[in-house]
């Protein structure tokens, strides 16, 4: 009844434009059309779209990301709301979608807080991960740094957003020392120069090796992003035949344990995770479902099956047992995959090592009007597994909670084995036990958290295409 009333506003408006004997129908639909289109898009596909509130006549001449947010259902998943369902204009889908790629960056991740041994009002970033070949890496800047000071001014919670983007500039990095009596203090380590920030690719494969520890040979990988390929359109393949080529070279040497890092992965593609889910499961599985997308009672196919690739069975590892890295970064496609893969490995097998995960267990699908200079990203499914569950809304639990982030320790290059998650999981894996913290590791962090850079780059729950 409320979608008929607002018609027939609009139609009473648009008739007494024309009746008053000058025909300014157009500026009218100039001016509520793209809304308009939103509105029957999301009626039509929208995972909630029975339960969108009541919006007033007024809010069709609202902007359309704003219109956006009235149609948005705030009860959805228990209460948490829809924090995914978006709009992004066309320059950002025409280039790549990580915040990393689309934006001129530094190239490099961080944590922004309050003084960490709490004896000062400074705040400092802490450097989570640093791309390749970015003004970061080349000017030196490495994981685990603190940077105190951007060019002459001392970073505050009023000049952080400088360390993403801009101009040549400096970086002031300072390190802890602990004196006899472990008490800390800060140390002037030196000024690097940074050349100005520019696009840098995000490659999401940014280690993948194989360790020999204990007469096991153990793969790792870390993967920032389901992406397809620089473009990160659907249509590319980039990066889906650079994984491949990545698992020929771990099926070559036959590791007996495979550890995939996520802990900086917020998600992307389905068809990116199926193929992930098709090199690792147990062979058996090939073929059979992935995933199940479950879309709203007005859609036809209300659900459709993802399988796991049998035309990647040359390179499946055959795992019967996963170690899963995640921090409160992990999402989206990511989770997926933790939970795609339990039915068949069985939920003990997929270990979880890390932090609670996001929660994002819906997948948002790509709608455009070629009048309008936006792509409509409303959620239209959940993603369930072959067993119909999907009951991560809150996050996955780890089943072993270590957090790098809570630790005044340094942080290792990752790939490092004495890098804190990996040097555990590797414990785990060849002697069965999961190692108690060390006494630097068992310092904590008295500073409060400000931001994180990581947040930017979050997907909108999976992309479908």
């Amino acid at each position: 009844m409320k979608h008929i009333q607002n018609t027939i506003f609009l139609l009473t408006s648009l008739f007494i434009m024309v009746s008053c004997g000058e025909d300014r129908s157009g500026e009218y639909y100039a001016l509520i059309g793209e809304n308009l289109w939103i509105e029957q898009t999301m009626k039509e596909h929208y995972l909630w779209y029975d339960n969108m509130p009541e919006i007033k006549e007024s809010d069709y001449f609202s902007e359309p990301e704003n219109f956006l947010q009235k149609l948005i259902y705030t009860k959805a998943q228990d209460g948490k709301g829809d924090p995914y369902s978006h709009i992004e204009t066309i320059k950002y889908s025409d280039d790549a979608r990580s915040f990393l790629q689309r934006n001129a960056t530094y190239g490099f991740d961080f944590e922004l807080m309050t003084d960490p041994t709490g004896t000062s009002s400074h705040t400092f970033a802490r450097v989570l991960f640093v791309l390749p070949h970015s003004p970061a890496s080349e000017a030196g800047l490495e994981r685990g740094d603190w940077i105190s000071a951007i060019g002459k001014e001392k970073l505050t919670s009023n000049n952080y957003s400088q360390l993403m983007e801009g101009g040549h500039t400096t970086f002031a990095r300072e390190s802890l020392v602990f004196d006899e009596e472990d008490t800390p203090r800060w140390a002037a380590v030196d000024t690097l120069e940074v050349t100005a920030a520019r696009q840098v690719e995000l490659n999401p494969f940014y280690v993948d090796s194989i360790y020999e520890i204990s007469g096991k040979k153990i793969a790792y990988m870390v993967y920032n992003e389901f992406s397809t390929g620089p473009n990160n359109q659907a249509s590319d393949t980039e990066y889906r035949e650079q994984m491949r080529q990545i698992f020929a070279r771990f099926k070559s040497q036959s590791p007996d344990a495979f550890i995939l890092d996520l802990r900086y992965n917020p998600g992307g593609y389905l068809s990116c995770a199926t193929d992930l889910g098709s090199y690792l499961v147990p062979a058996s599985g090939l073929g059979q479902v992935f995933c199940t997308t479950s879309y709203n009672d007005i859609t036809q196919p209300q659900t459709t099956d993802f399988l796991f690739n049998t035309a990647l069975a040359s390179e499946n590892l055959n795992m019967n047992k996963l170690y899963v890295l995640t921090s409160k970064f992990t999402a989206s496609a990511s989770e997926a995959i933790i939970n795609c893969l339990r039915p068949y490995m069985g939920k003990d097998n997929v270990i979880v090592i890390g932090e609670t995960t996001v929660g994002k267990n819906v997948a948002t699908e790509p709608y455009q009007d070629e009048r309008y200079r936006f792509v409509l990203w409303p959620v239209v499914a959940y993603v369930l597994n072959s067993e119909g569950q999907a009951d991560y809304v809150n996050g996955i639990v780890p089943d072993f909670t270590l957090n790098e982030r809570s630790l005044i320790s340094p942080l290792y290059p990752l790939g490092d084995t004495h890098e804190f998650l990996l040097r555990n999981t590797l414990a785990y894996i060849t002697t069965g036990t999961m190692p108690d913290l060390t006494s630097s590791e068992a310092r904590s962090l008295n500073g409060r958290t400000l931001y994180h850079s990581l947040s930017q780059r979050s997907q909108y729950g999976i992309r479908l295409n």
